[in-house]
């Protein structure tokens, strides 16, 4: 089958409330797939036809019992690739913006069947974890800054994965982008965790965990499929660097922080 890519009228839908009529409760058996149970709710809204001709499949999380109707929030679209048709994946209302919704997350959930297609997977929330890197060069602080494929020039992070903390993700995230390995109870600074939440140009709503790490001195081994350029700088000249004022307005505290 051709590939396709999602139509953006699809993602217009994130964030939208909708009605789901539930017709494959939790703990029931996929009609085609004997082997398959549902280990969370799922079923269609009426009267919304999706690209394969039928009414439009949605996943319901946030639910422990079986449903026959359900009311929420889309939080994903799922776009399969090698498929006609795309999924979405609902939340109760009150549930929107949690930790529920956090991409990896809602992958984990629908692995169950999603793990038979190759899909693209376009989440309304998105996480990410890192830290302010800094070092001691020539007898002077000095910061380590990163500029990814999008542009952005900031400090080394990446997206939480399932069963992560955000420590774990900062650490794991700072050695693929850098090399540089992290000890937390060793290298962060106590108490420092600040984050931002902004929106991108995707419409999808980002937030941004950041610890303050020390490392002895190396030169970084940096990830050069992701990471396009990198600088060992000065505060003044990080604070010049960085193109995102959320950025600048961490490094400034952590720059306080260390001065105290």
């Amino acid at each position: 089958m051709e590939e396709k890519h999602i139509a953006r009228g699809e993602l217009s839908y994130l964030g939208k409330e909708v009605t789901v009529t539930i017709d494959r409760p939790i703990g029931s058996v996929h009609p085609k797939h004997p082997d398959l149970i549902y280990p969370i709710n799922y079923g269609y809204v009426k009267g919304l036809i999706g690209g394969d001709g039928e009414e439009q499949d949605v996943y319901v999380l946030g639910a422990d019992k079986p449903l026959d109707s359900f009311r929420g929030t889309i939080i994903a679209v799922i776009s399969r690739t090698d498929d006609n048709e795309d999924k979405w994946v609902a939340v109760p209302n009150e549930l929107v913006g949690s930790a529920s919704c956090y991409e990896c997350n809602v992958e984990n959930a629908v692995h169950f069947q999603e793990q038979y297609y190759h899909h693209v997977f376009y989440p309304l929330y998105e996480k990410t974890c890192g830290a302010v890197m800094y070092t001691e060069k020539d007898g002077e602080r000095k910061y380590l800054l990163i500029k990814n494929n999008s542009g952005h020039i900031g400090f080394p992070k990446g997206h939480v994965e399932y069963g992560e903390s955000e420590i774990e993700t900062a650490v794991r995230e700072i050695f693929e982008e850098t090399g540089l390995k992290c000890v937390p109870s060793r290298d962060f600074y106590p108490d420092f965790r600040e984050e931002y939440t902004y929106t991108t140009r995707e419409n999808t709503i980002k937030t941004g965990i950041f610890f303050l790490s020390h490392y002895d001195y190396t030169p970084p081994t940096i990830q050069q499929e992701e990471v396009l350029n990198d600088w060992l700088v000065c505060y003044d000249e990080a604070m010049k660097l960085l193109n995102f004022p959320q950025d600048r307005e961490i490094l400034e505290k952590a720059e306080r922080t260390l001065n105290r």
